[in-house]
């Protein structure tokens, strides 16, 4: 994409949902820190969402990555089942109330937006103020596989069902924005009822995205060669190289534009 001058406004990233293959979006922070690319806001949606929390409240991305890693981060997906036969998001919010040390957007070190979809009005919210860490977990809360957050009376779930790269919020202030996209990868060849419902729910965000990107100055979207199932937390350190890499290869032309 080609960069044009804007050197008077501030930078901003849309970090999509992707489930384990937002550790793209530490690898691609990485190369940001390290060259003194400063953001002053973040619009995530799942996991990009709990990975712009943790990072505006002042973790490294490497520190995020090795949270990742932890058994303790894993079993957030594979324990936990409620009665109704979906996963429970308890041990997640009770992690990032650890993490984060507080309850408030209003505390974070940059401006935060985590897009939720509400399920009785069937559509998606940017929620930017309050309350912190039930609004993200309900952004990562994906859709048949985990129970539904209830804030204020009203069910919400995964972000990226109704909006998987939430520039909204950064196109209203004018940020210049770069929008980081994780599900550029060739889909598993078996079939099989895991592989179906998730081919099916990215199918679905796919169309939500394409117009999002067009919004961005710069969209960052790595081809990913081998499929990584969402909840595939075992390739972590290969996707934050993988983000790494293709960060860098927009640098030189962000210094160049923007600083």
């Amino acid at each position: 994409m080609l960069l044009i001058p804007h050197k008077n406004k501030k930078t901003a990233l849309a970090l999509s949902g992707g489930g384990s293959r937002g550790a793209i979006h530490l690898g691609v922070l990485k190369a940001f820190d390290e060259n003194g690319i400063k953001i002053e806001a973040i619009s995530g949606t799942s996991i990009g969402a709990i990975i712009g929390v943790l990072y505006s409240s002042g973790m490294s991305p490497e520190e995020i990555k090795k949270t990742l890693n932890t058994k303790t981060f894993r079993k957030v997906f594979h324990l936990s089942w409620s009665k109704k036969g979906l996963l429970k998001m308890d041990k997640l919010l009770k992690l990032l109330g650890k993490l984060v040390g507080h309850d408030a957007f209003e505390e974070l070190n940059n401006k935060f937006y985590c897009c939720v979809s509400n399920l009785n009005q069937g559509n998606f919210e940017i929620i930017s103020s309050g309350e912190l860490l039930k609004p993200v977990i309900a952004s990562a809360s994906i859709p048949v596989i985990f129970e539904p957050v209830v804030i204020n009376g009203e069910y919400y779930i995964d972000g990226g069902l109704f909006n998987n790269l939430p520039v909204e919020p950064l196109v209203e202030q004018d940020y210049f924005v770069i929008g980081v996209h994780v599900n550029n990868y060739k889909p598993p060849e078996d079939i099989t009822a895991k592989t179906a419902a998730e081919r099916i729910f990215t199918q679905v965000i796919k169309m939500n995205v394409k117009p999002k990107m067009e919004m961005c100055d710069v969209v960052i979207d790595p081809y990913i060669p081998e499929h990584v199932g969402v909840l595939d937390f075992s390739k972590t350190d290969y996707l934050f190289d993988l983000g790494y890499i293709e960060a860098m290869k927009y640098i030189e032309k962000l210094k160049l534009f923007r600083f």
